[in-house]
């Protein structure tokens, strides 16, 4: 197996959920990567990268043409890297590192410069997480597993505390105290968490601010922006430049 490889993925694909032994980079170069993990999902749009450490269970979906690169790190390499996914904000440097390491990875006789790049990347990857942390936990108590995955799938609900608690079936006290002991946010906040999750998906996907804000359930795109800056620090054009 290559330490680094680049790996295309055509729009709806997706990679059954699994592990390895080693540790995982994903630099995502075009369209967006999507894993999954028993805590929840992690989004990497074009910009940013997804770490995964050894033996963490996880799958993948692509919801458009994308490419990343993948490098592997064994464990003797990895030190004191978080034992946790995280999101990796991909630096012009970063991102020809890992090109270059797809390229040493065929070229057997590189195999000090090989070591050079992949330290160099292992750098980058202690550096603090991305403040662009675009991830979504389950919560592990199975009431609010089937409310977040309802949610989940339909972002733009509009079911209120009462429907949502039939739903998990607990009282809406229970189901609030829930959310947030478990994912540490208010249902609210969580709810605004995962649209703008999603609205970064669709948007980095060309999809208009007037359709993501509908899609998701908001009267107007005023209504959504306001509540994407509020989140991110940015509003939605802004971020969209960052990733360009």
């Amino acid at each position: 197996m290559q330490d680094a490889v680049l790996i295309s993925h055509v729009a709806g694909s997706h990679v059954d959920s699994h592990h390895h032994a080693q540790g995982q980079l994903s630099v995502v170069t075009q369209g967006t990567m999507m894993v999954t993990t028993e805590e929840g999902v992690w989004l990497a749009p074009p910009g940013r990268g997804i770490w995964v450490p050894p033996d963490r269970e996880h799958g993948a979906r692509y919801s458009e043409n994308s490419v990343h690169i993948r490098i592997f790190f064994d464990r003797v390499m990895i030190g004191n890297l978080p034992h946790h996914c995280r999101v990796v904000d991909v630096t012009p440097l970063l991102r020809e590192l890992a090109l270059e390491a797809s390229r040493l990875a065929t070229m057997p006789n590189d195999a000090e410069e090989r070591s050079l790049v992949m330290r160099l990347i292992l750098r980058h990857l202690r550096r603090p997480a991305s403040r662009l942390a675009l991830f979504v936990p389950y919560g592990q108590d199975a009431r609010l597993r089937r409310v977040t995955q309802h949610l989940l799938a339909d972002p733009g609900s509009t079911a209120g505390l009462d429907d949502l608690a039939k739903l998990a079936g607990a009282s809406p006290r229970t189901l609030l105290r829930l959310f947030q002991a478990e994912t540490g946010m208010t249902l609210s906040r969580w709810r605004e968490h995962l649209r703008v999750t999603v609205a970064v998906d669709r948007l980095s996907r060309g999809r208009s601010i007037t359709e993501t804000a509908l899609a998701l359930g908001y009267q107007s795109p005023s209504a959504f922006t306001t509540m994407f800056t509020r989140l991110m620090g940015q509003p939605p054009r802004a971020l969209l430049r960052t990733m360009e």
